[in-house]
């Protein structure tokens, strides 16, 4: 169970990106631009992008899709969870066309079950990560979890979401029992269903942001008998760049432990941090050896939840 971890990553960004100029937003761009974000990628279908980024994750592993035991399909969006017929009838017969089970066929994933994850908004991907990591460790005979998680605004939408600029992207995990190059350590998850209205209680959960996300984050640290100063990396996500070094100070984390990004692509929902965590490894800042490695995550519903991984990169021969 110690050894389940992260085997391999992939993600997917589109191929078309729009300045800030030409998005439908609420706030000025220069307001958002003061707030790290010069701009959105925007897709059409979300299913490219998820094919994409599970087979980037599979090569990444080192592993077939007939190696695949279980695939989670986690999505935010509730068209992300559907695939239009083929054949369409025009009746509820047609809601019942899941984009998780196109995504095993597509992908040839013969042997494994489906399960979708969703109703987690931007956490969505930890929850599926948590629950293949649960699967493993509870059933001996799998080996082998893939976790995708997708999501495109609709055509036209407003790409600003509580001040944050909204990209599409897809990125996808698979979780092993063996061989993991990011090994799990904990997590800890807190939802409150108070701010299920996400409309109504917009001022609400931004009040409530900063400190819930604090108690989620010290919380996991002591479970695992941690402290801040343990803690040699942060990967962000692409929400408001202001946003990290205040929760680095609540926190007690030395603000040096933050990752950089080296580009902007906004806020992803799904794919922030593994985007982070390919372009670290790509730029070689993970050094040699372990590696404590925070994550966090909060998604509309509302839950917040943070992911220690024990990172291990072999050393540059």
């Amino acid at each position: 169970m110690k050894r389940i971890g992260l085997r391999g990553i992939g993600t997917a960004l589109p191929e078309q990106f729009t300045p800030l100029a030409g998005l439908r937003l609420v706030s000025p761009p220069e307001r958002l631009a003061a707030f790290g974000f010069d701009g959105a990628w925007i897709a059409e279908d979300p299913a490219s992008l998820a094919v994409r980024a599970a087979r980037s994750a599979l090569e990444d592993a080192k592993i077939t899709p007939s190696e695949v035991d279980v695939l989670f399909a986690a999505g935010a969006l509730p068209q992300a969870h559907q695939r239009a017929s083929e054949q369409p009838t025009g009746g509820v017969l047609d809601a019942f066309c899941y984009s998780a089970s196109w995504l095993q066929e597509e992908l040839d994933l013969n042997r494994a079950a489906v399960c979708g994850i969703a109703q987690q908004g931007c956490a969505g991907m930890f929850s599926a990560l948590r629950a293949a990591r649960g699967l493993l460790a509870a059933e001996p005979e799998l080996n082998h979890a893939l976790c995708v998680g997708a999501d495109v605004l609709p055509s036209g939408a407003c790409r600003e979401i509580l001040y944050n600029v909204i990209s599409d992207a897809a990125c996808a995990v698979v979780v092993s029992r063996e061989k993991a190059r990011h090994r799990w350590v904990g997590f800890h998850q807190i939802s409150k269903g108070y701010y299920w209205d996400v409309p109504a209680k917009q001022s609400e959960i931004i009040a409530a942001y900063f400190p819930t996300a604090r108690s989620v984050i010290m919380e996991l640290l002591r479970r695992e008998n941690l402290s801040a100063e343990d803690i040699d990396l942060v990967v962000p996500t692409g929400v408001n760049a202001t946003s990290w070094p205040i929760l680095m100070r609540l926190c007690g984390i030395p603000e040096e432990r933050l990752y950089r990004p080296r580009r902007s692509f906004g806020h992803t929902i799904a794919a922030d941090s593994f985007l982070l965590l390919e372009e670290a490894r790509a730029s070689g800042c993970l050094a040699p050896g372990p590696i404590q490695a925070f994550l966090f995550a909060y998604g509309f519903g509302s839950s917040w939840c943070a992911l220690l991984l024990e990172i291990m990169e072999e050393k540059s021969a």
